[in-house]
């Protein structure tokens, strides 16, 4: 019995080891921070010791968490059962293992390529622009940049969609809806909202975004409550 109660907490545990080669994060402390309704707090600390550093627990929820060292958010993930690691270099961060983180940083890698790929082409255009050269000389390269962008679009939305039911789901939604200046239902959202389970609609965040978002749309229509 005993034997069972151990391997019982084994498996909910999360451990989360890491390396850094970084001369200034030495002798400093890593916190993991949480959201919660008093804001970011502190869910677990560990000081960085001959370039290693390591946070373990028990998860009693799975939640999305970013490490920081002081101020600074370094990176995000997601606090789940399992092992986990996390390398610093003086020119990149890794995180591997975890369902989920891996998910999210193959997101995030993608992403990162997909913004890059539409800031170089913005950049050509403006410099086009600059020199006044003939529209019709940038054209492809609008083209390419509205493609580009509906790529963006496709991947947020499908990876939204895809963890709709888990902890990334609603953080990204926010995260996604964020860059809008009024909360608003455009094809892409509403596309999510239609295929979404009632856990991610009823997550409260959620709910207000929609709220607000319906209420504005009705006013958009002149529809004035």
């Amino acid at each position: 019995m005993l034997g069972m109660v151990v391997c019982a907490s084994c498996s909910d545990q999360y451990n989360i080891l890491g390396n850094s080669s970084v001369d200034s994060f030495e002798g400093n402390t890593f916190y993991l921070k949480v959201e919660s309704t008093a804001g970011l707090c502190s869910y677990d600390s560990s000081e960085v010791s001959h370039g290693k550093f390591g946070f373990e627990g028990i998860v009693d929820t799975i939640c999305m968490a970013r490490l920081f060292l002081g101020d600074n958010s370094l990176l995000p993930l997601v606090i789940e059962t399992g092992n986990i690691s996390i390398n610093f270099t003086d020119t990149e961060c890794t995180l591997k293992g975890g369902t989920l983180n891996e998910r999210l940083y193959k997101f995030l890698k993608e992403n990162a390529r997909l913004q890059g790929e539409i800031q170089t082409t913005s950049r050509k255009i403006a410099h086009m622009i600059i020199m006044e050269e003939n529209p019709k000389s940038y054209d492809n390269l609008e083209k390419k940049a509205e493609l580009l962008q509906d790529k963006l679009d496709k991947l947020w939305t499908s990876f939204i969609i895809d963890n709709s039911n888990n902890v990334l789901g609603p953080t990204y939604f926010h995260e996604y809806t964020s860059r809008y200046f009024y909360p608003v239902i455009t094809p892409q959202i509403d596309k999510i909202l239609k295929r979404a389970p009632e856990s991610f609609l009823n997550n409260s965040d959620v709910q207000t975004y929609i709220r607000d978002a319906r209420f504005n749309m009705q006013l958009m229509q002149g529809n004035f409550p």
